[in-house]
């Protein structure tokens, strides 16, 4: 049997996959078992910021494997104390918990935003969420999803969630002032949602109501953190700071992390026995994130993936402009964008990609994500927006 039959034999039926059995990577190019290239404007759901087979990280891991690869938390270990220092000075933060998962850290922003509740601030459990979210699939991280197709079939899910219009601050206005709620939880971009980002008035407003309120503000950056809007973190670019951060996919540059970000004042609420996690935070795949977070933080990279951002908004306008009767909108911040149509399904024009050599994300239905790694060179994006037009052109012909 191939990859592919072994696959459909053996592993459970989740996931929609693409007809195509990737083996390796380089750069922004990844090769099927034919040998045939792709350029990536998926990166593995934005997770590959840095690409593949990055000597960097490469070289931080096979370091690492001939030292040590886990201990329990119980014992300190030196790769787990240097990125929680990196991380914490380079943003809001005062203490770090590390676990494995962008679920995992949205289920640790929960409790410790609960617990905090109970310790110190007096309020109830529940938590404000916004419609067209993601958080992840675990239950927690679940309920908290604003989405009731990720719902369907899991109920009843974890109590206390109320979900609200995203940039809208009629309702949240409201319940704010209800002492049976916590937290707000809102994504400063919602990337599974359709790359649809917060409006800084909207974001400030929010972070005044929770501070009045004496409630925490959680900001979930899994997938719009750590670079991908051209900022270090996403809430840089709307001066606005979360009482408590997640950040994961592409913190261990493709190795399973999480982390969950906190000012002293929340994280406080933790103490030994309220949380933990057996992998989390250990020794090998701390020393892949501290050597990612040492190459993003590299005088003059973040600054390369604004100009990139800023060259994507121009050409996919361009494209827009091209097919205005196929595109209904396009939305980009940094090197996360969305391509929305008015009919064609995004799934149809991803397989299309494919066939051309390019990888991208189908979201919403008929929406198309791109979050190439942050590498990605200005060519290179000419090439993608060359192919996309010969893609559309073949509906624009369909349709006239």
């Amino acid at each position: 049997m191939n990859i592919k039959e072994l696959t459909n034999k053996y592993i459970m039926n989740t996931y929609g996959r693409f007809d195509l059995a990737l083996v390796k990577g380089d750069g922004v190019t990844l090769f099927d078992e034919n040998g045939k290239s792709y350029i990536d404007f998926a990166s593995g759901i934005a997770v590959n910021s840095l690409g593949y087979n990055n000597k960097a990280i490469n070289s931080s891991i096979i370091e690492q494997l001939g030292k040590l690869i886990h201990v329990s938390n119980y014992f300190y270990t030196g790769p787990q104390a240097l990125l929680a220092e990196k991380l914490c000075k380079n943003s809001f933060a005062g203490k770090v918990f590390f676990c494995n998962s962008g679920a995992e850290s949205i289920e640790g922003a929960i409790k410790l935003a609960r617990i905090f509740a109970k310790k110190f601030s007096k309020r109830g459990y529940k938590i404000i969420s916004m419609q067209n979210s993601f958080h992840g699939r675990t239950f927690g991280a679940l309920s908290a999803t604003g989405q009731e197709k990720y719902h369907n079939g899991f109920e009843p899910l974890l109590g206390g969630f109320t979900y609200v219009k995203f940039n809208d601050l009629t309702d949240i206005e409201n319940l704010v002032k209800d002492r049976e709620y916590c937290a707000v939880i809102v994504e400063p971009v919602q990337g599974e949602g359709g790359v649809n980002i917060a409006d800084r008035g909207y974001l400030k407003r929010l972070r005044d109501l929770t501070v009045k309120n004496d409630i925490l503000l959680i900001f979930d950056e899994v997938q719009v953190g750590l670079g991908r809007t051209g900022k270090l973190f996403a809430y840089m670019n709307f001066d606005v700071e979360p009482d408590i951060m997640t950040l994961a996919k592409p913190l261990a540059g493709g190795l399973p992390i999480g982390a969950v970000l906190a000012k002293d004042e929340a994280a406080r609420a933790f103490e030994p026995g309220n949380h933990a996690s057996t992998f989390g935070g250990g020794p090998l795949v701390l020393s892949a994130a501290n050597a990612f977070f040492d190459e993003i933080t590299k005088d003059g990279f973040l600054d390369d993936v604004l100009k990139k951002g800023d060259y994507t908004c121009i050409k996919l306008n361009d494209l827009k402009a091209q097919f205005p009767k196929l595109i209904k909108e396009v939305r980009t911040i940094g090197l996360i964008s969305a391509i929305e149509f008015y009919d064609l399904k995004a799934k149809d024009i991803a397989v299309k990609l494919i066939e051309k050599g390019f990888l991208t994300t189908a979201v919403q239905d008929r929406v198309l994500r791109l979050t190439p790694p942050l590498i990605i060179k200005k060519d290179e994006i000419d090439l993608f927006m060359g192919k996309a037009a010969e893609v559309l052109n073949d509906y624009k012909i369909i349709t006239k």
